[in-house]
């Protein structure tokens, strides 16, 4: 029978602790170089994706004039109007507020509030 000795328990130890060190260090190493790579390839992407959402949301405005517009020139103009294009128009007039519309529009609308057409 074989008998272990204090010696050779010292060296699996560190074996063992050589082994966990070298493999925390290559998970480290590759966690940063693999966030480096993604990070290279994404930023493009990210500025791709930010410059699209800018552009949506100027279509976004550019259509809510146009509708509103549109609306507030008929009931400038005593066309006949009903209560369902009413609701729809302080629906797209409330989302243009929203989206940091306030300028001729608003304008008119509070003209036309005072005139007691909407």
């Amino acid at each position: 029978m074989e008998t272990i000795t204090l010696g050779q328990i010292s060296v699996a130890l560190a074996l063992i602790v050589s082994v966990l060190t070298g493999i925390g260090y290559l998970h480290g190493s590759l966690s940063k170089l693999i966030k480096t790579v993604l990070k290279e390839n994404f930023d493009g992407i990210e500025k791709k994706i930010d410059d699209i959402s800018d552009r949506l949301d100027d279509v976004d405005m550019a259509t809510c004039k146009n509708y509103l517009v549109g609306f507030l020139a008929d009931v400038d103009q005593d066309q006949p109007i009903d209560e369902v294009e009413k609701e729809r128009f302080w629906e797209q007039y409330e989302h243009y507020e929203k989206l940091g519309g306030n300028s001729y529009i608003h304008r008119k609308v509070e003209t036309l509030k005072a005139e007691g057409k909407l």
